[in-house]
C-alpha cells in the first residue's frame, strides 16, 4: 500500500527531530569543552595610530575601495568595538567592505588609573583629530563617514556641536541616547540625585567593568534566563552558536570607564538632559547643535526581540 503524504510528512518531521537531538548533544559537549565557536576579530585588520589606550584600525581589503570617503565605526566607552567584528558572517566592517568601502574601527581602549583623568574633550577633542590623520593618510580622504553605536553616537554629536576639528561627510548613529529622561530607575536615581558618581567609583578613579554589565542585566533581570532556553533550543544550529557566543562574550566584558567623563556625562547628559535643551558644553564653552552642519541619520528600534525563528 503507499504511503500517504501525510504520513511521509510526519516522517521527515521525526527524522529532522532526530537529527537535530544529536547535532544538539554533539554541540553541547563541544560548548562545554569551551570549543571557540566565534574566534575573536574574525576580519583582518592593521593598526594605524595608537594614542594612549586608544588605537584606529584599518581593515585589510582584498581589492581596492569602490565608494569613498572611507567609514569610520566606534562606540562609546562602555563596550568593546568587536561589536563590529563579532564573527565570520556577522561582522559590520566585512558589509562595509562587501557594499565597497574602505573601513575602520576607533578602539578607545582599556582604561587603567592613568586614564580616569579622560574627559570627553579627551576622547573627541584630542584622541579622534589624530587618529583621523592617520585615517587621511591611508585613504587618501580628509573627510570620512561616520557609523556610531549607542553612546558613541552622542559622545561624536557632542563633540561636533562643541566643533571638534574632525571632517565629517555623514553621521549614522545606532541606538544613540539623545533623551535620558525614560531609561529606568536607576537614571531616575541619578537625575535625583540619589546615586553620585563616586558611588560608582573604584580605587583606580573609574567605574569597573563588571558594575557597568550588572547595571545593564538590571534594566533586564529575565535575560539570562530567556536566553540559556533559547541556547538549548538552537543548540544543534552552530551559526546560531556563533553569534550567540560573539555576543555573550561583547556583553560581559565591558572595560572600565573613566571617572572624570562619568561625572561629566552624568551632569550634561543625565540630570540636565542638554541634548534636549540644547545646553550642551564642551571645553568650557557653550557647544550648541546648531553648529552641527553635518546630515546624520539617527536610527533607533522600539524594542530588542529575538529574531523570527526559522
Amino acid at each position: 500500500m503507499a504511503t500517504e503524504p501525510n504520513e511521509r510528512g510526519a516522517g521527515a518531521g521525526v527524522r529532522e527531530h532526530l537529527h537535530r537531538n544529536l547535532l544538539r548533544a554533539r554541540n553541547g559537549i563541544k560548548w562545554l569543552a569551551g570549543t571557540e565557536f566565534a574566534p575573536e576579530h574574525p576580519t583582518q585588520s592593521d593598526v594605524i595610530w595608537r594614542g594612549g589606550k586608544a588605537e584606529m584600525r584599518h581593515y585589510r581589503r582584498d581589492s581596492p575601495p569602490r565608494l569613498g570617503p572611507p567609514v569610520v565605526a566606534f562606540l562609546g566607552l562602555v563596550g568593546r568595538s568587536n561589536i563590529f567584528d563579532l564573527y565570520k558572517g556577522g561582522s559590520i566592517v566585512q558589509m562595509l567592505m562587501d557594499w565597497g568601502f574602505d573601513a575602520y574601527v576607533m578602539d578607545w581602549g582599556v582604561a587603567d588609573e592613568l586614564d580616569s583623568p579622560n574627559t570627553l574633550e579627551t576622547y573627541m577633542g584630542h584622541y579622534l583629530p589624530q587618529a583621523l590623520k592617520a585615517v587621511a593618510e591611508v585613504s587618501g580622504y580628509d573627510n570620512v563617514h561616520f557609523l556610531t553605536y549607542c553612546m558613541g553616537g552622542a559622545m561624536l554629536v557632542h563633540g561636533l556641536a562643541g566643533k571638534v576639528p574632525v571632517s565629517a561627510r555623514s553621521v549614522v548613529t545606532i541606538a544613540a541616547p539623545f533623551d535620558l529622561r525614560h531609561l529606568g530607575a536607576t537614571f531616575d536615581a541619578i537625575r535625583e540625585g540619589k546615586i553620585k558618581p563616586e558611588d560608582l567609583l573604584d580605587d583606580t578613579g573609574n567605574v569597573p567593568g563588571p558594575l557597568l554589565v550588572k547595571s545593564f542585566k538590571r534594566r533586564k533581570p529575565t535575560y539570562a534566563l530567556v536566553a540559556g532556553a533559547n541556547l538549548w533550543e538552537n543548540l544543534w544550529n552552530e551559526q546560531y552558536l556563533e553569534g550567540y557566543q560573539a555576543i555573550g562574550r561583547y556583553l560581559s566584558s565591558y572595560p572600565p570607564l573613566a571617572g572624570a567623563l562619568l561625572r561629566q556625562l552624568m551632569q550634561q547628559w543625565m540630570v540636565e538632559n542638554a541634548f534636549m535643551s540644547d545646553s550642551l558644553r564642551f571645553g568650557g564653552r557653550r557647544a550648541s547643535l546648531k553648529n552641527v552642519r553635518t546630515p546624520i541619520l539617527a536610527v533607533i528600534a522600539e524594542k530588542d526581540c529575538n529574531p523570527p525563528k526559522k
